[in-house]
């Protein structure tokens, strides 16, 4: 899903004029809404105790691991030439 979503949001950004660009347009609305969504459950379902830490841990670490690789994408495709 992020490999899909690093690809996407590196065509459109590369698709861009201007030279600088604010860091609010790195990613579409769709994005940022869907940040927000999961950040806010992911708080709510730390505070609310309805899942054991042995889950939380295992979600982070899945979920932090696959962040980590998006990011890598975005290095490569930044550094790929055209």
């Amino acid at each position: 899903m992020f490999v899909k979503m690093s690809v996407k949001h590196t065509r459109r950004i590369k698709r861009y004029q201007e030279e600088f660009h604010p860091i609010w347009r790195f990613f579409d609305l769709k994005s940022y809404l869907i940040m927000a969504f999961m950040m806010s459950g992911g708080i709510w379902l730390r505070s609310s105790g309805f899942a054991p830490d042995v889950f939380i841990a295992v979600f982070y670490t899945g979920l932090g691991c696959a962040l980590a690789l998006a990011g890598v994408l975005f290095w490569i495709m930044f550094f790929k030439p055209e």
